[in-house]
C-alpha cells in the first residue's frame, strides 16, 4: 500500500508552488502567536498609502518563513467572500465595521468531481513555503466592504492572519470524497502551519481630490 500511494504523493508535492529563497526586507513589527515558535511573519505593504474617497485600497501581503522548516500555508490569502486567514481591520477613525451592501456580492463555483485527485486538490487549497521565503499576492480592499474608504480622514490598517492547519479542509462542494484521504495527508513531509499572527500597523490617508491630509 505505500508503495502504492507514495507516486501520488510525490507528483502532489512536486506539483504544489513552491516559494523560492529571499532575503527578508524589514518592514513594521509583525507580531505572533504561533502555536510552537514564531515561525511566520506576515507583511502588509500598501501600494499607496493616500487615496482619493472611494478608491480601492491596493495591499501586497508577503507571509514569510522565518523558521527552520517547511511548511504548507493555505492558497488562498484574503477573501471577503469565504473564511480566509487574513482579516483586516481600519481605525483610529469613526467608529466602522466591514459591511456588505449594496453593489457588494460573492459567488462560488468550486466543486470536486471523481477527477479531482489528491493531488489537484492539495495544490489547489495548498502551498509550501520553504525557510526564508516568501508568498505573496496583492489583495484589494473595496470600499464596499470598508466605508473607512469612502470617509476622509488617516485610518490605521493592520491584520490578523490565523489557521487551524486542517490540511482536510475545504470549502469547496465534494460530490466524491477522497476515501484514503486522512491516509494521504499522514504521508505527506510537512505539516500545515497553524496559529495566529497579527501583521505590522500603516498608516493609510483617505482625501478628497485636490485636498492632502496633515
Amino acid at each position: 500500500m505505500n508503495a502504492q500511494r507514495f507516486p501520488l504523493l510525490a507528483i502532489a508535492v512536486a506539483l504544489i508552488p513552491t516559494l523560492g529563497v529571499f532575503q527578508p526586507l524589514a518592514f513594521g513589527d509583525p507580531q505572533t502567536q504561533d502555536t510552537d515558535s514564531k515561525r511566520i511573519e506576515v507583511r502588509l505593504i500598501p501600494i499607496k498609502k493616500s487615496i482619493k474617497v472611494g478608491e480601492v485600497l491596493n495591499v501586497r501581503v508577503e507571509i514569510w518563513n522565518v523558521g527552520s522548516e517547511p511548511l504548507f500555508i493555505e492558497e488562498t490569502i484574503y477573501d471577503p467572500c469565504t473564511p480566509s486567514p487574513l482579516s483586516l481591520r481600519l481605525d483610529l477613525g469613526p467608529s466602522m465595521k466591514p459591511q456588505t451592501g449594496p453593489g457588494f456580492g460573492c459567488a462560488s463555483d468550486c466543486v470536486y468531481t471523481a477527477k479531482d485527485s489528491f493531488a489537484r486538490r492539495l495544490v489547489y487549497r495548498w502551498a509550501v513555503l520553504q525557510p526564508g521565503g516568501f508568498y505573496g499576492r496583492v489583495i484589494s480592499v473595496q470600499p464596499e466592504s470598508f466605508p473607512q474608504l469612502s470617509t476622509p480622514g488617516r485610518w490605521r490598517l493592520s491584520g490578523t492572519y490565523k489557521s487551524i492547519g486542517n490540511l482536510s479542509s475545504s470549502f469547496c462542494w465534494d460530490m466524491a470524497p477522497l476515501p484514503d484521504n486522512e491516509e494521504q495527508i499522514k504521508g505527506l513531509p510537512y505539516e500545515a502551519w497553524q496559529g495566529v499572527v497579527f501583521t505590522n500597523t500603516v498608516w493609510i490617508e483617505v482625501v478628497v481630490l485636490g485636498v492632502q491630509l496633515r
